[in-house]
């Protein structure tokens, strides 16, 4: 994706979570929303850190007191913003079916009756 389509991606998913603020309309509300993304953007951290990771043993530059294993350069910002962006779409997703209905969320909440 170029720059401009993922900056697109995650406008679009901060500006519809910050819609829900003022809709009200018993779909996805800013709490639910916001809880989903947050704990998704951690999730989805976690698998990307290991990416593109280049040891010290690898390129044989240790740094006298440091682990031979850890990285030379993490890209620690590049990271968080693929994990911005995988999560932006991902939210989406998550939005539009759950908003829309097209997965229906009550009968996987609700108990089911007891026929007597």
């Amino acid at each position: 994706m170029t720059r401009a389509l993922q900056i697109l991606v995650v406008a679009l998913a901060a500006a519809i979570l910050v819609s829900q603020l003022f809709i009200r309309n018993g779909g996805v509300g800013f709490v639910n929303g916001l809880v989903v993304y947050l704990i998704g953007w951690w999730t989805v951290l976690f698998a990307v850190l290991p990416l593109q990771i280049t040891g010290q043993h690898e390129t044989g530059e240790i740094v006298a007191g440091s682990e031979p294993g850890a990285p030379v350069d993490p890209g620690l910002k590049r990271k968080a913003w693929l994990t911005s962006v995988v999560m932006a779409c991902l939210w989406l997703v998550y939005f539009v079916v759950f908003e829309f209905g097209l997965i229906p969320v009550g009968q996987f909440f609700l108990p089911n009756p007891v026929s007597g």
